[in-house]
């Protein structure tokens, strides 16, 4: 197995977001399906509101929101895996 350098963490964050995107898609598309549906409940962690700085000459919001499901913890670890045999 080759050794990966410092930008194979940029690849891997790739993989990883990907992931979650798949799982994302993956749980919008069960939604609705009885039997499948426990894969789209969504824990949301993050700040609500955003926090707001006004300082009159520019306001800055800042915010981030991080959405989990069972999906999407499985689109990542997918994901992963595949990196892994790549």
């Amino acid at each position: 197995m080759a050794r990966r350098g410092r930008r194979a963490w940029g690849a891997l964050f790739l993989v990883f977001l990907l992931g979650g995107v798949v799982g994302q898609v993956l749980a919008e598309s069960v939604r609705n399906f009885p039997g499948l549906s426990f894969l789209a409940r969504t824990v949301e962690i993050g700040l609500e509101p955003p926090l707001r700085l006004d300082l009159s000459l520019l306001s800055l919001t800042f915010g981030i929101t991080l959405r989990l499901n069972l999906a999407i913890l499985l689109g990542v670890i997918l994901a992963l895996w595949v990196w892994r045999l790549v």
